[in-house]
């Protein structure tokens, strides 16, 4: 998920641009639409990253620590 993050905020920050600026058209409401699933989308993806980082930090230490019990 988090490979998708840049993307994620493109399309929030295009449909948000198109959405959001005051003109009246027929597919604003859509594209308020999109741009609210975009933002969640970013937000998931960017605590995904975040997640999963600490997780990976974590593991890492795990095994540096079993590496250092079996040598000794």
């Amino acid at each position: 998920m988090k490979n998708y993050t840049i993307h994620f905020l493109l399309i929030t920050i295009i449909t948000f641009g198109l959405g959001f600026t005051g003109f009246e058209y027929t597919g604003a409401a859509a594209v308020r639409f999109i741009c609210l699933i975009a933002g969640i989308g970013l937000l998931i993806s960017c605590l995904d990253a975040v997640l999963l980082s600490r997780r990976q930090q974590k593991m890492r230490k795990g095994l540096k620590a079993e590496k250092v019990k079996k040598n000794k």
